[in-house]
């Protein structure tokens, strides 16, 4: 074979592997949760867009009945996991069918500012994640206000939902939550509160728990408490403020 054409195939053959190396990895399907919607929801109380993680039961599409509610927060890390979980208690009788509802945040991520101003109800700078993103605490009365009067109808209008709904929250979400069930307890029949920051404010909740005691016989809602054994530091004892918490709450019988 002439060297010509060799040297003319011989490029051909390094331009066409130069050419290949330019080109796109051929890329895989991301993993999709089945039975799962994503909505977006702006909030004339907070100015803020929401994102909502919805997973529906498996005999939504199926059925003409309604469903419970549990709505969470921090959805951007609790929401796969929770709807793994519901799904598969519930596949096995153990827990009803239910509408998972997390409440994410559409835009770039910013983490500790969302979850500092909406799951504070009170301003304060000490703890936390520091003055940086304390100065924006607070902002819980808006957050709440969001919940009960856009959230909860807008998941009523689009969604076949029954009056049972739960919420979860936790550290500053339990915070939040805590709040809720002695501030607003009607808006919802069940309350998990995980590792709340009961710390927050200097103990707000233990006065908040205290001023509704003095005021109602009852507290008609379901709830449930917990905490890490180990969640203990220098600065903060999570195991000892619950137990005086649920200590508080119980001594009202």
């Amino acid at each position: 074979m002439p060297r010509v054409l060799l040297a003319l195939l011989f490029e051909s053959f390094l331009y066409a592997a130069l050419f290949a190396q330019d080109q796109p990895v051929e890329k895989f399907p991301p993993v999709v949760l089945p039975n799962t919607e994503v909505r977006l929801l702006h909030s004339n109380e907070t100015q803020i867009d929401y994102k909502l993680y919805i997973n529906l039961p498996q005999s939504y599409r199926t059925s003409a009945r309604g469903y419970p509610v549990v709505y969470m927060l921090d959805a951007d890390y609790s929401f796969a996991l929770a709807k793994n979980i519901c799904d598969h208690i519930a596949e096995r009788n153990q827990l009803p069918e239910l509408l998972l509802v997390a409440i994410a945040y559409d835009g770039p991520p910013n983490y500790r500012l969302h979850r500092t101003r909406d799951y504070t109800p009170t301003k304060s700078l000490a703890g936390g994640y520091g003055p940086e993103y304390q100065q924006h605490s607070g902002g819980g009365e808006k957050f709440r206000s969001f919940l009960r009067e856009e959230l909860l109808p807008f998941i009523a209008s689009n969604y076949r939902a029954t009056h049972e709904r739960t919420f979860v929250g936790h550290s500053y979400g339990g915070l939040f939550g805590a709040w809720l069930a002695f501030t607003t307890p009607e808006l919802f029949q069940h309350y998990f509160l995980v590792s709340p920051s009961l710390w927050y404010d200097e103990h707000l909740m233990l006065r908040i728990e205290k001023e509704f005691a003095a005021q109602h016989a009852e507290l008609p809602i379901k709830l449930h408490l917990s905490v890490g054994a180990n969640e203990i530091n220098a600065e903060r004892n999570m195991v000892a403020d619950l137990q005086r918490f649920a200590a508080q709450v119980e001594s009202r019988n």
